[in-house]
């Protein structure tokens, strides 16, 4: 009986460790962003133990961004008199921005086709041509990134578009598409602050490929739309950009200042990122990415494209410091492991986010 006993033990023993071995075999960790630390019997509802959205780190590196922007060395947020007033008033018609022509143009008509077609494998090429010669811009792009030394591969300059989309690919389109298209979003007329834009568009071209290259690393979000959404961030200050500005015009005797400019897209940006793709009706994982930034939850308890997205403006934000000298590429790597994301991660997003503004 007791040899019996300690047979059926062994079996047991065994059996578990042969499952133990195989489900380590066959469940890899392929995580790009690092787990929340696990505690054992923790009551619902907890917050899951983590880097938070937001630290002081991060808060500051925001911050000299705007102060880039904006070519100030500080701000003063003591806002009182006619510019709390502008600032009320910038909140309060905010979400109706969205659907007014002189703040928000409206979403670029060839975009929802030009994505359909590119995310169908049947689509004929010669369709996709014609809808690209709609868009002299794009046609022009398509050429000159098909002639880049990361495409051409032959010493004959391609000048068919036919033959550049060949070249280019379905990635090679994507990566070029909406960016192109929402440019000239980010042009501004001079006058005041009229660094904000240029520094906006670099932004978001820098957030929108480490959005990308963060998705890939995921592998579990799509890396044209982490892309896509990269660029709403951006998009939406410009709109409050022009929102205030155009508030200001209201008091004619009254000097703007950047504190409200910053204060606006500080309290409205997510949000309005959120509206922008809601009435772009843009996907539900889209929108719920875009919320979990403006509910600024924990990277750790993001879906995945919220944590490409997360860390995708955070790399876009230190590669425009860094480019600049205004921020240590050591500095960088760290805070962006700090926030979560391992090292290989890391340093692949870093060094697509750097040389983003090369093509």
């Amino acid at each position: 009986m007791t040899l019996t006993l300690i047979l059926i033990a062994a079996a047991v023993g065994l059996a578990l460790f042969v499952y133990g071995v195989r489900a380590s075999m066959t469940t890899p960790d392929r995580s790009a962003v690092a787990p929340a630390r696990k505690e054992t019997r923790r009551p619902a509802g907890a917050i899951v133990a983590g880097p938070p959205f937001e630290t002081e780190a991060t808060a500051s590196l925001f911050a000299d961004c705007f102060k880039l922007a904006f070519s100030t060395q500080d701000f003063d947020y003591d806002i009182t008199g006619a510019h709390a007033r502008v600032l009320a008033k910038v909140e309060d018609n905010a979400a109706d921005a969205v659907h007014h022509r002189d703040y928000f143009p409206r979403r670029p008509m060839l975009l929802p086709r030009l994505l359909q077609v590119l995310n169908d494998d049947e689509s004929a090429r010669r369709e996709l041509v014609q809808l690209i010669l709609e868009d002299p811009a794009l046609a022009g792009s398509t050429l000159q990134r098909a002639n880049s030394a990361a495409y051409r591969y032959s010493p004959e300059p391609i000048d068919s578009l036919e033959r550049a989309v060949v070249v280019l690919g379905t990635d090679g389109l994507r990566s070029l598409l909406a960016s192109v298209i929402l440019q000239p979003v980010f042009r501004q007329p001079k006058g005041l602050f009229d660094n904000f834009a240029a520094i906006t568009w670099e932004h978001a071209q820098r957030t929108s490929a480490a959005s990308e290259a963060c998705a890939r690393a995921i592998g579990d979000a799509d890396p044209f739309v982490a892309q896509l959404i990269g660029l709403l961030g951006p998009l939406a200050r410009i709109v409050l950009f022009r929102l205030t500005m155009e508030t200001y015009r209201e008091h004619p005797d009254v000097q703007p200042r950047a504190e409200v400019f910053v204060r606006a897209m500080q309290l409205q940006g997510p949000k309005l990122a959120s509206r922008i793709a809601s009435t772009w009706e843009l996907s539900d994982p889209c929108l719920r990415a875009l919320q979990e930034q403006a509910d600024k939850v924990a990277p750790s308890a993001m879906s995945p494209l919220g944590q490409a997205l997360y860390f995708g403006e955070l790399c876009g934000a230190l590669a425009l410091l860094c480019v600049r000298g205004s921020y240590s590429e050591e500095g960088a790597l760290a805070l962006l492991m700090e926030q979560g994301l391992n090292r290989p991660a890391t340093e692949d997003i870093w060094r697509v986010a750097k040389r983003a503004t090369e093509a």
